[in-house]
């Protein structure tokens, strides 16, 4: 007979051992936490597999994890990029931004567990959520707050 045991753990500890794994090559699975990256990730249901970076993780549309300057970790699109700077947004903040360094990245987004439903990276699904980001503020606005009416968060 199999038990289930939880722990708590700080974000600090949790997204070092992912990095860790990931860096190893192994693939990890994470729940998503927030809203920051509605409709694509639901916070505190769906899941997301993570994989280490390669040469073309650092593209526009891609889902980073990322360890900001100031200790935060956060999971979120590539919105613009140079060859050392990154400026993330979530699929959710209409107007909020970070920027980081090309080095900050920890791992890419490769696949969401939405239930017994995968989307995977470069499905129909996944490229619908990655236009939607690149709208403009108030076609995302509006798509959004519709979305956030008729569709349980």
């Amino acid at each position: 007979m199999s038990t289930n045991q939880t722990t708590k753990v700080n974000n600090s500890t949790l997204f070092q051992e992912v990095a860790d794994m990931v860096a190893s090559g192994h693939r990890v699975e994470i729940v998503g936490k927030g809203s920051s990256m509605f409709p694509m990730i639901r916070g505190g249901k769906d899941k997301i597999v993570l994989r280490k970076v390669d040469n073309l993780s650092i593209e526009r549309g891609n889902i980073l994890l990322v360890k900001l300057e100031n200790g935060n970790y956060v999971l979120h699109r590539v919105k613009k990029h140079d060859t050392r700077t990154l400026i993330l947004q979530g699929d959710g903040n209409l107007r909020n931004v970070e920027i980081c360094r090309a080095e900050d990245v920890i791992a890419e987004a490769v696949e969401v567990i939405r239930g017994k439903k995968r989307i995977a990276k470069g499905s129909c699904s996944w490229k619908m959520y990655s236009r939607l980001s690149r709208q403009p503020f108030w076609v995302r606005r509006v798509v959004l707050a519709v979305w956030r009416r008729v569709s349980p968060v």
